[in-house]
């Protein structure tokens, strides 16, 4: 059964329902978002097994595994050699002693979770679903029951509309409130003391989330409840309320707006729109790498240059990122860091177009430097 829609024609809810209820076994992919990102979800007999969100190029189970920070790179390569004596990855994991079978089952279920729970927020993207056998020895495969999905998913959602009136970005910033004059007797859990810790006037939300190492529902779920209790308040109240509300969706706007312009070759026109952006949120990932893309085709390569490697710092291991910065450091005759940055794709990548390409590229900038040398 072949399945290709988009979000608005069929919903997410409705198409996860189809294919638990048909029992089908494939990959469902998400593409052609309105902010550049793609998602995979893996179905086996009905049942999610695994999902990742990525942009534009998908994540292999050795890219989720490293960002996970389950494995690094030396234990990879060794899980790698020893995985043909096992049954799957988790069984390997665990008879490797990188941790045991139900910790590793527990912690993999937790981020297919939050994957699909951001996934169900999407309001645009085509969806196709391919049916096909799963590698059940080379992927992380945990069967999660997709009713519960759905109803924690839509469960997640209208609270978000709660949440969003007290909490209205993950830009937003939070202090103890000024008028509370008398002292509070707080019978917090371990995770609100911990967040309430970091209430400082000065940490956003966002800021707060990657601290604890929490989900941003989760987080600003906390952060809620601590405002209802009226322990803290927002910074500058209704004036960063009102700014924490457009922030975001004017954000998504400029864009998409730099998007359209974008393809359109409208280069000018689209790096203004990445910039009023970046002067939102001046770590926005999707602004920087495009801005150092399209300043690095307008031939303003210094510029392009410190949007890049801030887009580095952002996500270090973003492959279009890295190269584009290798195609720069070869036009400003840094043919070295221009090596090291294709080299450093092509030990990450698994895709073997990408693979190749690199190689290619390598091989000359290589030739190049040869001649720079000799001359």
């Amino acid at each position: 059964m072949a399945i290709q829609s988009s979000i608005k024609e069929l919903g997410l809810f409705d198409l996860f329902q189809v294919l638990n209820l048909n029992g089908k076994t494939g990959r469902l992919i998400i593409s052609e978002t309105d902010d550049g990102r793609e998602a995979q979800i893996l179905f086996k007999d009905g049942s999610v097994c695994l999902a990742s969100i990525y942009e534009r190029s998908a994540k292999t189970v050795e890219d989720l595994l490293e960002e996970w920070g389950v494995v690094d790179e030396t234990s990879m390569a060794k899980i790698e050699k020893c995985l043909r004596k096992y049954k799957n990855m988790v069984d390997c994991l665990d008879g490797e002693r990188v941790s045991s079978k139900t910790h590793l089952e527990n912690f993999f279920a937790a981020r297919i979770r939050e994957s699909v729970y951001n996934i169900f927020k999407w309001e645009a993207g085509d969806c196709r679903f391919i049916e096909e056998e799963l590698d059940i020895k080379r992927e992380v495969l945990v069967m999660l029951n997709v009713e519960n999905l759905i109803m924690e998913g839509a469960r997640r959602i209208d609270e978000w509309s709660n949440i969003k009136s007290k909490v209205p970005s993950r830009h937003s910033v939070f202090q103890f409130c000024s008028d509370n004059q008398q002292e509070q007797r707080l019978n917090l859990k371990p995770k609100e003391w911990e967040v309430l810790s970091l209430i400082d006037g000065k940490h956003s939300v966002f800021e707060v989330n990657n601290i604890v190492g929490e989900d941003l529902f989760s987080t600003s779920k906390l952060i809620y409840g601590l405002v209802v209790m009226g322990v803290i308040e927002l910074v500058n109240g209704d004036e960063d309320h009102a700014l924490g509300v457009n922030c975001e969706g004017r954000i998504e706007e400029l864009i998409r707006n730099g998007r359209k312009y974008y393809s359109h070759f409208n280069l000018e026109k689209a790096a203004a729109e990445f910039e009023k952006a970046l002067q939102l949120d001046h770590d926005c990932f999707e602004a920087l790498r495009m801005l150092g893309e399209i300043y690095y085709k307008m031939d303003r390569l210094s510029e392009a240059l410190i949007f890049l490697r801030k887009a580095r710092q952002q996500k270090p291991h973003n492959q279009k990122t890295m190269f584009i910065k290798g195609y720069l450091h070869a036009r400003l005759g840094e043919v070295e860091q221009a090596i090291s940055e294709w080299e450093e794709l092509r030990e990450m990548t698994s895709n073997p177009k990408i693979i190749d390409l690199v190689k290619r590229r390598i091989s000359v900038a290589r030739e190049w430097e040869k001649v720079l040398q000799e001359y």
